[in-house]
């Protein structure tokens, strides 16, 4: 089957904009291995996270070693976990006592006090896991990308006193292609591709979506 993607809107990606048929080829080139090995089993327990949790991250190259697992295991047994169903688009930054703020304080569990070697790829690779729909994943790419965005999203909100706000960015995209009806019409669009490999990809979150487009 033919999927004719031209009458599609594009999908925008920290200010750079892809055509239907452009994000259709980058999703249809997405390793195959990955989604059955790290994202198609699941979060899991909402509010528990487990050793073969964290090791799934592997398959994304968080490189977290044994120990650094352990950490993680045991670390998320305080952790002030959002609710399991918690959506980034739901997640106003102008909303003091909100999503957001519930988000950066699940966050900052994590962060404070981590190891040595472990920092922003490896935290969001392990909480994308447990809330695929609320936590980007964050590496040095996604921060290149979004870098000047993210400082628009800082300036915008300086209550936070943040220099750049990469969620808020990436949130502003997400919001955007689902307005748009964008985000529907390229799952229409994956559904109807030819190969299985690509079918998978439409049990994954649009964050997830999104993320695989950065790239």
């Amino acid at each position: 089957m033919t999927v004719d993607f031209s009458s599609i809107r594009g999908i925008v990606i920290a200010g750079r904009s892809l055509t239907g048929s452009d994000a259709l080829k980058k999703l249809a080139e997405y390793p195959e291995r990955t989604p059955p090995r790290y994202d198609l089993p699941g979060p899991g327990d909402s509010d528990v996270l487990s050793p073969a949790e964290v090791a799934r991250t592997r398959v994304i190259k968080s490189r977290i070693s044994n120990q650094q697992a352990k950490w993680f295991v045991e670390r998320a047994k305080s952790a002030p976990w959002v609710p399991a169903a918690a959506d980034l688009r739901d997640a106003d930054p102008a909303e003091a006592d909100g999503l957001y703020a519930a988000m950066a304080a699940m966050y900052d569990h994590f962060i404070q006090d981590r190891p040595e070697q472990v920092y922003h790829a490896k935290v969001s690779k392990v909480l994308h896991i447990k809330r695929p729909a609320l936590f980007p994943i964050l590496d040095d790419h996604v921060f290149r990308v979004y870098r000047q965005a993210a400082r628009e999203q800082a300036l915008r909100y300086p209550q936070f006193d943040y220099h750049r706000m990469t969620w808020a960015a990436i949130r502003e995209d997400l919001v955007s292609a689902t307005t748009t009806s964008a985000l529907t019409q390229l799952r229409t669009a994956i559904d109807a591709h030819p190969a299985p490999r690509v079918n998978v990809l439409t049990k994954l979150t649009d964050l997830r979506l999104l993320d695989i487009l950065t790239w």
